[in-house]
C-alpha cells in the first residue's frame, strides 16, 4: 500500500505550496517536518560528508536551519565546532534572521570554515530568480567564508529544483568560484543542455520508509580543486538491458555515457560493475571518450575510493 503522504510532503515536494513560507512556525507542520524532512537532510549531509571528508572545521554556519537537522549532523562529527544556526523561525539554538535583507545575516560577525544552506535556495524562489540566488550565494562565499573555506548547498532532488541549482551553479564559476564536489568539470554543466535532465545523488538508507534519499548538491570553494585527467563522477543509476551495463559519467572532458557489453565483462573491468552514483571511477587515459563509449575487455576500470580529509 502506498505510503500515505502528510501535508509538510505535499506542501515541499508535491503541490510545492508552502514553499517560502513561515510553514515552522505552525506546530504541526514543524513536527512534520522534523519527522519527514530533517531525518532526509542528516542522511544526505552526512554521505556528502563521507565521500568529501573535511579536516574538523572551527566554525560552521547554518543558513537556513529549520529544525536543526544540520547542527545533529555537524556536531555529532565535529563536537568542538562553533555552531552559528540562522533561521527567520525562531527554534532552539536558532538566532532569528531574515537572509534576504543582507548577505551578512543581523548579529553574525567573523568568518566561517563551513557554510551549509540546506534545502534553502529553492524556498526563495519567490522572491529572487536563479541569477538573484546565484547573487546571494557569491556574497555568502565572499563576505563570510574564509579564503580556504566550502560553502556547501543542498537541495531537493526534483528536477525544476535540481536544474535551478546547475543554474546558480553556472553563475557561481562565471563569477570566479569553483566547484569542488560533486562536479569533476569546470565548465557549463551538460546536464542543463536537454530540459530533461539534471543531476543528482543518492543515499541508500532507509528513512521515513523510503529505500533511499535523493537529493542535489554543490560544494563551492574559492580555489581550483585538483582532478586528475582519469576521475570521473558517476552520475547516473546503473542501466542494465539487453546484455549491457550502461552508466552516464561526468568528468574533466563533460558528461559521457559509457556502455559495456555482458559478455565483455572481464577482471579488468569489473569496477563498473560496483560503481553506483556518486561514486568516482577512474577510466584510462587512452580511452576516447564519445557519446556512447564502449567498455572492452581488455579496459581497465578502477573504483576510487574515499579521499584523505581536504584542509
Amino acid at each position: 500500500m502506498p505510503r500515505r503522504r502528510n501535508g509538510i510532503h505535499n506542501g515541499l515536494v508535491g503541490a510545492r505550496g508552502l514553499v517560502g513560507r513561515d510553514y515552522l512556525a505552525h506546530p504541526r507542520l514543524r513536527q512534520e517536518y522534523e519527522t519527514e524532512i530533517a531525518p532526509r537532510t542528516e542522511v544526505a549531509l552526512s554521505r556528502i560528508l563521507r565521500k568529501v571528508p573535511l579536516l574538523p572545521p572551527r566554525r560552521v554556519m547554518d543558513l537556513g536551519a529549520g529544525t536543526g537537522a544540520v547542527g545533529r549532523v555537524i556536531h555529532g562529527l565535529y563536537p568542538e565546532v562553533e555552531l552559528v544556526a540562522v533561521d527567520r523561525v525562531a527554534g532552539p539554538g536558532i538566532l532569528v534572521a531574515d537572509v534576504l535583507r543582507c548577505v551578512r545575516p543581523a548579529g553574525v560577525s567573523g568568518l566561517f570554515d563551513l557554510i551549509v544552506a540546506a534545502n534553502l535556495l529553492n524556498e526563495l524562489e519567490r522572491h529572487l530568480d536563479v541569477p538573484g540566488r546565484a547573487a546571494l550565494v557569491a556574497g555568502w562565499c565572499r563576505e563570510l567564508l574564509q579564503s580556504d573555506g566550502l560553502c556547501l548547498l543542498i537541495e531537493p532532488a526534483l528536477r525544476e529544483t535540481s536544474r535551478a541549482l546547475l543554474g546558480v551553479r553556472d553563475r557561481l564559476l562565471s563569477a570566479g568560484l569553483k566547484v569542488l564536489a560533486p562536479c569533476l568539470y569546470q565548465g557549463l554543466c551538460p546536464a542543463l543542455q536537454r530540459d530533461r535532465d539534471w543531476c543528482h545523488d543518492s543515499a541508500e538508507i532507509l528513512v521515513s520508509g523510503r529505500s533511499r534519499v535523493d537529493f542535489s548538491y554543490l560544494i563551492l570553494t574559492h580555489a581550483l580543486p585538483h582532478v586528475e585527467p582519469t576521475q570521473y563522477r558517476v552520475v547516473s543509476d546503473p542501466m542494465k538491458d539487453k546484455g549491457r551495463l550502461r552508466l552516464f559519467v561526468c568528468g574533466p572532458q563533460g558528461r559521457h555515457q559509457i556502455m559495456r557489453l555482458d559478455r565483455d565483462r572481464t577482471d579488468a573491468n569489473r569496477a563498473m560493475d560496483a560503481a553506483r552514483r556518486g561514486d568516482i571511477l577512474r577510466l584510462p587515459e587512452t580511452l576516447v571518450l564519445t557519446v556512447n563509449t564502449r567498455i572492452g575487455p581488455q579496459t581497465v576500470l578502477k573504483l576510487e575510493a574515499v579521499g584523505s580529509p581536504r584542509v
